[in-house]
């Protein structure tokens, strides 16, 4: 169900006449587009970081606040990056597997 009425920008598109959906594509295929485009304003910046930002499910587990040596987290981090894993889904595993072999 739709929270709300406006038609989305496919129906918008949709909705265009042939000749105004090619206007479009001109605009589009335009080689200086980018040159004509502007910085973005700060509260443009901000909603531009907000919709970018990755969406995880909802956490479901504790927090846990501990100390860990800087160098080991750096090498960490670069872990979970190169696994494409977050640090508490890398962490996760980490215990996982060190209950597992613990028996």
């Amino acid at each position: 169900m739709r929270r709300d009425t406006r038609p989305s920008p496919y129906e918008e598109f949709a909705a265009l006449s042939a000749e105004e959906k090619e206007a479009v594509y001109r605009e589009c295929d335009d080689e200086l587009l980018a040159a004509r485009a502007h910085r973005l304003d700060p509260e443009m910046r901000a909603y531009w970081r907000r919709a970018k930002r990755r969406r995880g499910k909802p956490a479901t587990g504790a927090e846990v606040v501990l100390r860990i040596d800087r160098d080991l987290l750096r090498e960490a981090d670069r872990l979970a990056r190169t696994r494409r894993l977050t640090r508490s889904q890398l962490f996760s595993r980490s215990v996982q597997a060190v209950l597992a072999m613990a028996g």
